[in-house]
């Protein structure tokens, strides 16, 4: 393995002026963060990466970002997972990350895209995996908060018009601590010689929602109760990868100060307005970033 340079920004990639410096900086520290150690290790502990497979949903996907490797799916490779396999140059790397894919889709067909758990064989070595916020439909909450948000800044107006409309997000949680466990369970069954990596959600918005302006139409209150529904979720899959003997990777304090809500050219997440595909997801930056985190842990 070569890990003299993990990571650089590719041919075809853009990002803004001010996101470049970010992207420069960031990757300058990258190269001085002990990647000898992590080649010593090799991320299976045995040596280089052979047959890596991604699975998850846009989080993983890199859902916004250019250029497109998959239209259907919103996949590019701008993504975490292709940062990482740009590292280690797997003989083998399948990319099945698939914007609005749940924990069903490991096991059922999405569209035209096959199972996602079919892209796992004997001898893959390592996994990565962000599956669960579309299992809580996180984003028809976004919507229903930004109409919410538009009319009052007061109070839990999203929460309030979910809970009213019968949205139950302690059963959905109920749901997905049974599905989570048993998704890793499948992909150990299927790979039992892989490191498998749950890679949680980062924090899309800052604790204290006072700095969020225009382009995060969101009342105060409901920023808090996302917030704490984004924390409960990394719990649950936190524990299920701990009871799976898989590893997570926490995302959450990475992207502290760099949420939505800050200056444009501090953030590594897309605000929610101007709407885009990429509306509330991380940008470049954060794909880097992520995936240096994900390269950290496989190097211990």
């Amino acid at each position: 393995m070569h890990h003299s340079r993990p990571f650089s920004l590719r041919r075809g990639q853009r990002v803004t002026t001010t996101a470049a410096a970010v992207a420069l900086t960031a990757t300058a520290s990258l190269l001085l963060s002990g990647a000898g150690s992590a080649e010593a290790a090799g991320p299976s502990r045995q040596g280089s990466v052979q047959r890596y497979v991604a699975l998850g949903d846009s989080y993983a996907a890199g859902t916004g970002l250019s250029p497109q490797t998959d239209a259907e799916c919103k996949r590019s490779s701008g993504s975490y997972p292709s940062w990482l396999a740009e590292t280690y140059k797997p003989t083998v790397f399948k990319d099945v990350t698939c914007s609005g894919a749940t924990t069903r889709s490991l096991w059922n067909k999405q569209g035209s895209a096959a199972p996602q758990i079919a892209a796992l064989t004997k001898d893959t070595d390592l996994v990565t995996v962000t599956l669960g916020g579309n299992d809580l439909g996180f984003s028809d909450v976004l919507t229903t908060c930004v109409l919410a948000g538009l009319s009052t800044k007061e109070g839990t107006p999203c929460r309030d018009a979910l809970l009213s409309s019968g949205k139950n997000l302690d059963a959905d949680f109920a749901k997905l601590s049974t599905r989570v466990p048993d998704m890793l369970t499948d992909i150990k069954r299927r790979s039992p010689e892989a490191r498998v990596v749950v890679v949680g959600y980062p924090n899309l918005f800052p604790a204290d929602g006072s700095t969020c302006g225009s382009s995060v139409p969101l009342a105060k209150g409901d920023i808090t109760w996302l917030n704490q529904a984004a924390n409960r979720l990394n719990l649950l899959l936190e524990m299920a990868a701990y009871t799976k003997q898989a590893e997570f990777v926490d995302t959450s304090a990475l992207f502290r100060g760099k949420d939505m809500c800050r200056p444009s050219s501090e953030q590594w997440i897309n605000p929610l307005l101007p709407q885009t595909p990429g509306s509330a997801h991380p940008n470049l930056v954060g794909h880097l970033m992520v995936a240096h985190q994900v390269y950290k842990r496989l190097g211990e």
